[in-house]
């Protein structure tokens, strides 16, 4: 038996209020999501017979259990979506990117796109959560990325000594 599990295994959506769960292989339960939110009948994913569910499934993206169950992988479930409604798309849309949101997650997605060798998409992602992160109405003034506010944000634990040398503190500067 497989034991590897997909890297979306586990993952977590929050839509309209609700918690649904990636499978071992990364798939959502399209089905699950349709019938939890209570979506329009001919909206069903058993009913979505369209070029786009045929590519998704040829591409091994969408998974159709007679009728009764289908599963999804990222794309697909933005695919579904998007077939459901503009507005359904755009909710579904603002649960993958929410993960995203997560300082912790942005790190390591920055650290994926640097070993991927997209060190510009991943300094972009790095000084958002950056700039998320500090708070820095409490300094007193706009200090953003000056030698005192990137100061302030190493002694508040906001960021490390190391990151703050990367974003232009003086190396040598004493934190407060």
């Amino acid at each position: 038996m497989n034991s590897i599990k997909h890297k979306h295994a586990g993952h977590l959506i929050i839509i309209n209020g609700h918690a649904f769960k990636a499978n071992d292989a990364g798939m959502w339960d399209l089905t699950d999501i349709w019938r939890t939110l209570n979506l329009p009948k001919g909206k069903a994913p058993a009913q979505w017979r369209t070029k786009q569910a045929a590519r998704m499934e040829a591409m091994q993206f969408l998974h159709s259990s007679n009728g009764s169950v289908t599963q999804a992988t990222k794309r697909a479930a933005l695919a579904y979506a998007g077939w459901v409604s503009e507005e359904f798309e755009s909710m579904v849309y603002d649960a993958f990117e929410a993960i995203l949101e997560l300082p912790e997650v942005a790190a390591l997605v920055a650290d994926k796109m640097t070993a991927l060798g997209n060190d510009h998409g991943a300094t972009i992602i790095k000084r958002m959560a950056f700039n998320d992160k500090c708070d820095w109405n409490a300094l007193k003034g706009k200090h953003q990325n000056t030698q005192q506010g990137l100061r302030a944000a190493v002694a508040r634990g906001n960021l490390t000594h190391e990151r703050a040398v990367e974003l232009g503190m003086k190396a040598g500067a004493v934190t407060q």
